[in-house]
This record gives structure tokens, C-alpha cells and sequence, in this order.
């Protein structure tokens, strides 16, 4: 018997595993935080790292996405500012700390 993607999908968004609970639109969802530090070219001598944190989520819990809209994920709040949709059920979406 063959697993589908939103077994496989619903298994990776335990907050027992991977996932975070993310307070959005006056809910709840769940999605895999990852605030990863890239070097940035500023055009001097040392080098400049910024954080550029993203959520990877079900598209169907962000059904209304809009840029500005309010996150919560670890007690930080996070405003969005642009997102993917990957075609599959999974939305990739920036953030801005705020």
C-alpha cells in the first residue's frame, strides 16, 4: 500500500518531530521554522550575515496569504513578505522579524 504526500506531509508537521505551532490568523497551523544566517554583499571589507527566517507550511492553512499578515512562532512575531506556492499542498513563505 502506497503512502500518499499528505500522510507524508502530515507526518513531517508533528510538533513531536519537525514542526513548530505557528499562531496565524487568529488560529493555529503547524510548519517547519527555519531562520538560517546568509552572507550579504554590502559592498565593504567585512563581511555582513543576515537571518532569513521562513516557514514551510500546508497551503491549505494559509488559504488567504497577504503580505504584511502577523506570525508567531517561538514567541517571536514575524510579519510575512513573500511567499511560494510549490504546486504540491506546501507553501514556503518569508518572513521579516519584527
Amino acid at each position: 500500500m502506497a503512502i500518499s504526500f499528505a500522510t507524508d506531509l502530515a507526518n513531517m508537521l508533528v510538533t513531536d518531530e519537525f514542526a513548530s505551532d505557528v499562531t496565524y490568523d487568529g488560529g493555529t497551523i503547524k510548519g517547519i521554522f527555519d531562520n538560517e544566517t546568509v552572507p550579504v554583499d554590502a559592498g565593504g571589507i567585512v563581511p555582513v550575515h543576515e537571518e532569513q527566517p521562513r516557514l514551510t507550511c500546508r497551503s491549505a492553512d494559509i488559504p488567504s496569504i497577504a503580505y504584511g499578515d502577523a506570525m508567531v512562532i517561538n514567541s517571536v512575531n514575524y510579519k510575512v513578505r513573500a511567499w511560494i506556492h510549490d504546486g504540491t499542498g506546501v507553501t514556503v513563505v518569508q518572513l521579516e522579524k519584527q
